[in-house]
């Protein structure tokens, strides 16, 4: 009994000596638990502002700034409704008339219509085939939505700008493509919309 005693006094010395020398052993980095959180939650923050940034930034990046975008006057990643300015601002750009092909047979399509600079309340007239749709449409950011038949000519007719010309674009959901425009009082702009 005595030998295994002696026996187990050992094998706890031994152990007691390995522990001494694991905590005797230097540290590669230097307080390195303490490290661990910060480094944890800055990965998190880096990440969470990598993804909101490339959101914020990405509506533009695949056809170029804002400017370019509307110089353009086609993009075919913008979301209706978007608004590239906060200020009126044309970039430039005349008044153009635009063919458009639409995916359906026939029948009716939607078209969007929003004010893409700063909503100044705008007035324009759309006219179908020639014929009044809207007599007077305020311009705003927040897209309309009008019925359109297929085919059909479309005319939008600036009736009333408050400051720095009227501006707008026109969606139809059916193409993805968004045509950024401008039009001067009593003047307008044709869309021939055609189907596939």
């Amino acid at each position: 009994m005595l030998k295994k005693a002696k026996k187990d006094s050992a094998l706890d010395i031994d152990n007691q000596a390995m522990l001494d020398d694991e905590e005797q052993q230097p540290e590669v980095i230097y307080h390195e638990h303490s490290h661990r959180k910060p480094v944890f939650f800055g990965t998190i923050l880096a990440v969470v502002l990598a993804i909101g940034l490339s959101t914020i930034l990405g509506s533009y990046s695949s056809e170029g700034s804002a400017e370019e975008v509307v110089a353009n006057r086609i993009s075919k990643s913008t979301v209706a409704g978007e608004t590239p300015f906060t200020d009126e601002t044309n970039a430039g750009i005349a008044a153009r008339d635009f063919e458009v092909t639409v995916g359906d047979s026939g029948g009716d399509a939607k078209m969007l219509i929003w004010d893409f600079n700063s909503e100044d309340s705008d007035e324009v007239q759309i006219l179908v085939n020639g014929q009044p749709l809207k007599e007077k449409l305020i311009l705003a950011n927040n897209p309309a939505a009008i019925s359109i038949p297929v085919p059909s000519t479309v005319t939008i007719k600036g009736l009333k700008d408050n400051g720095g010309g009227i501006s707008y674009a026109v969606k139809f959901p059916n193409d993805k493509i968004t045509y950024y425009n401008v039009v001067s009082v009593n003047a307008g702009n044709t869309y021939t919309v055609k189907p596939l």
